[in-house]
């Protein structure tokens, strides 16, 4: 059989995976068919649990085409023997008892009882593990030996891949190469059949660990295997292993078939004995449910799920080398076995005392964020490490920071600052009206653009890795020496592994202002090409790990809206470290009521995409509307930074200003403000800007679900289609009192409820 009738088995079987998944997860919605969180479980939302049942319709399509391939290229094709049939009666019957369970849940007694009923398969139609090839000194052995032995190692292997299916990929990544090395030691023994079987399930099995891995929950498309699929692949790896290592008339002994199936199946089988045995020892039952498997003792020590995944793999990878690289040493099996066993112990040591040292740094952090309410308040000065010059206040990070530092200095706290620089001077002397001192590192974009990169290759964050610079390091251990500051604020996530890398986490407040994952994931879903698309939405999984670190090892985090601290609590361990303090504004003493009716304004920093989307979705979808029934209106778009694509939009009706060192004075005479956000997180300044200065905001129910004051009809009108945006904006145009309402309105809700000092109260405490 040539290697393309094996690729053909690999790729139909592939193709009709993609093609019932998405009717599987419709199906498991439409049904409420959901592996729900609970103590036990990682995950935080509730996931389709069905996955595996695609494995065996999969299977038997891709077999099945490419044997009707061979046969019309051929005349012939593989017999399909009684005992095959037997085999495939338990498989679907392991099959069908795992689909039970998801649907319905079985004792452990019945699935047990299954189990071996579908084990006696392999007895039956004589195939079972004959030789043990030299281990402990023997042999060829006894069917009365072989028989009882056979069904042990199988009911062993299918629950050990049922149990090691504990977080996203790891029983299908063991799976798959334990599926592809067979694939390679079938087609060695001419054994077609088996290589059209193993090459068929792995094409199933890479579509599930796609969907499985990289699939969203938010949307919908993250799928678990379920005992169905776990079950299944246990009992065919069983079936492999087996019809590799026996011995019979036409297949001499060869030690090394022992070997190799071993070592495919070591980890799960090693590990279910572990965990049993440990067990056994405290007076529990050998099947109690807990947390002490191998990739629960990986996520203790303080990895994150992906990272004890690749951990898993990399040790299964090892240990087939070490073993094969044995035997090729003239090592017998009873060494390869013992050498295995001391390995596997050692490293199990070497967990324990990772999980004691995490969980000692736990308990910890634990105290140091008591210590850091101390701290804090006796804390008089304090370093903040900034991305970008904040001077001029260009943008919303900007404007929140200086305005967190005017609060602080009020107080009574000595400022550092420790901020890039990039073109021209910084305007430092602007800077010391906040902050007492002032320290600038120059940023080169050139290399910024290089440790993005090189951050991306570490599955780390790009964002982080583009503010990465030896100088800014340099610098801030030569402020700590100097200043000795007590506390440390980071601006944004980017400048959290600044603080990290030097052990300052009981001293710092990470001031994460949004949820960056938040935005970056519905990014990945806005309009644009495929490249970027799938750019941000690998951006946004490495995001929102940095998240969850800085929340695993920071004792404050802070962020603006509710919304964003309820997003990072589904996705966290340790949501406790999340604080709230949302952004304030400068209000208007008075405001005036004499205003261009044909002018309306878009306010924000032109250098995000998601108001670089808002504009365009304004100008191409809403604005067209507008001018059908007023010909005169003015569009104002004003804000920092608008790159070509927005500059461009200039025209008779459409006014690009850039940057405005008064944004009052340039929107006052406004008739509305728009605020057509499709991609946000957080608090949006804008809206607060607009309203301060007696302007009325028309806007995106994503803005006003994270300021919770706001109200349709009463102080804002709140839209999401293009259509309903213009009538809204015609309606303030039309209604002059109407305008003045939902003005005065929105003026008293920010007066009342959106003071700087109030919003910052207790930020260092």
């Amino acid at each position: 059989m040539t290697a393309l009738f094996i690729i053909t088995a690999f790729v139909v079987a592939a193709l009709t995976s993609m093609l019932l998944m998405p009717w599987l997860l419709d199906l498991c919605k439409r049904n409420g068919y959901f592996d729900r969180p609970n103590e036990r479980k990682i995950h935080k939302n509730n996931i389709p649990r069905l996955g595996g049942v695609i494995f065996v319709p999969s299977t038997i399509v891709g077999i099945a085409v490419t044997l009707a391939i061979i046969f019309s290229l051929d005349g012939e094709s593989e017999p399909i023997k009684s005992s095959t049939l037997l085999i495939g009666f338990g498989i679907f019957t392991i099959y069908v008892t795992g689909l039970l369970d998801d649907l319905f849940g079985l004792s452990a007694h019945l699935k047990f009882f299954i189990q071996f009923i579908a084990a006696l398969c392999f007895p039956l139609v004589g195939l079972t593990l004959n030789n043990l090839y030299g281990f402990c000194g023997i042999y060829e052995i006894p069917d009365v030996v072989s028989y009882p032995l056979t069904v042990f190692l199988v009911m062993l292997t299918v629950n050990a891949i049922n149990l090691i299916d504990g977080i996203d990929g790891l029983a299908s990544s063991l799976s798959l190469i334990a599926f592809a090395a067979f694939t390679w030691a079938f087609w060695h023994w001419g054994m077609n059949i088996f290589c059209l079987f193993t090459a068929a399930i792995s094409g199933s099995l890479i579509v599930f660990l796609w969907y499985n891995m990289w699939g969203d929950p938010e949307k919908g498309t993250k799928i678990f295997m379920g005992d169905s699929g776990s079950l299944m692949l246990g009992y065919a790896l069983s079936y492999l292993m087996l019809k590799f290592c026996s011995t019979n008339d036409i297949k001499a002994p060869e030690p090394y078939c022992l070997v190799l199936s071993y070592t495919l199946l070591l980890i799960p089988n090693f590990d279910l004995i572990r965990v049993a045995v440990s067990r056994i020892l405290r007076g529990e039952h050998p099947f109690h449910a807990d947390m002490t498997h191998l990739h629960h003792r990986l996520m203790r020590t303080g990895n994150y799920m992906h990272m004890a995944l690749l951990t898993i793999l990399v040790a299964d990878v090892l240990f087939g080398l070490l073993n094969m690289g044995m035997y090729l040493a003239g090592c017998n099996m009873t060494w390869i076995v013992l050498a295995d066993a001391i390995i596997f112990i050692a490293w199990q040591k070497r967990i324990d005392r990772a999980i004691d040292r995490n969980e000692e740094r736990l308990a910890l952090e634990t105290n140091l964020r008591e210590e850091l309410k101390e701290n804090a308040a006796k804390a008089k000065k304090i370093c903040i490490l900034t991305p970008r010059f904040p001077v001029p206040e260009n943008g919303g990070d900007v404007l929140r920071i200086n305005n967190i530092a005017h609060q602080l200095r009020r107080q009574g706290y000595k400022l550092v600052l420790l901020s890039f620089e990039e073109d021209g001077e910084p305007q430092i002397f602007e800077a010391q009206r906040i902050y007492h001192k002032v320290y600038t590192v120059h940023r080169y974009q050139i290399t910024s653009l290089f440790h993005a990169i090189i951050c991306f290759l570490q599955a780390k964050p790009m964002q982080c890795g583009y503010y990465m610079s030896g100088a800014y390091r340099r610098k801030l251990r030569e402020i700590i020496q100097k200043e000795k500051p007590d506390l440390f604020i980071a601006q944004l996530l980017r400048m959290m592994p600044y603080l990290d890398e030097l052990g300052l986490h009981n001293r710092s407040i990470i001031e994460m202002t949004d949820a960056l994952s938040k935005t970056y994931a519905m990014s990945s879903q806005s309009k644009g090409n495929w490249l970027l698309r799938n750019v941000y939405r690998m951006e946004q999984r490495l995001i929102l790990r940095a998240e969850q670190y800085s929340l695993l090892h920071f004792p404050k985090n802070v962020l603006v809206s509710q919304a964003d601290i309820d997003y990072l609590k589904t996705k966290s361990l340790h949501p406790e470290s999340l604080e709230l303090h949302a952004n304030g504004v400068i209000y208007s003493k008075n405001i005036s009521h004499k205003y261009d009716p044909e002018k309306i304004v878009f306010v924000g920093n032109m250098r995000t995409l998601q108001n670089q989307d808002a504009v365009l979705f304004f100008v191409q979808d809403i604005f067209p509307r507008i001018l059908r029934q007023k010909p005169d209106t003015k569009f104002y778009i004003v804000g920092a930074q608008p790159p070509q694509s927005i500059q461009q939009l200039a025209c008779e009706n459409i006014f690009v200003t850039g940057f405005v060192e008064d944004i009052e004075r340039t929107i006052c005479d406004a008739c509305l403000t728009v605020a057509p956000v499709r991609v946000a997180s957080g608090i949006q300044n804008k809206v607060l800007v607009a309203m301060s200065c007696g302007l009325p905001v028309v806007m995106t129910s994503l803005i006003a679900s994270a300021i919770p004051e706001l109200q349709h009809e009463q102080n804002c009108l709140i839209q999401d289609e293009a259509a309903t945006l213009a009538d809204a904006c015609l309606r303030i145009m039309n209604h002059p009192e109407l305008r003045q309402q939902l003005a005065i309105d929105g003026y008293e809700m920010v007066k009342r409820h959106y003071s700087w000092k109030e919003k910052i109260l207790g930020y260092v405490r």
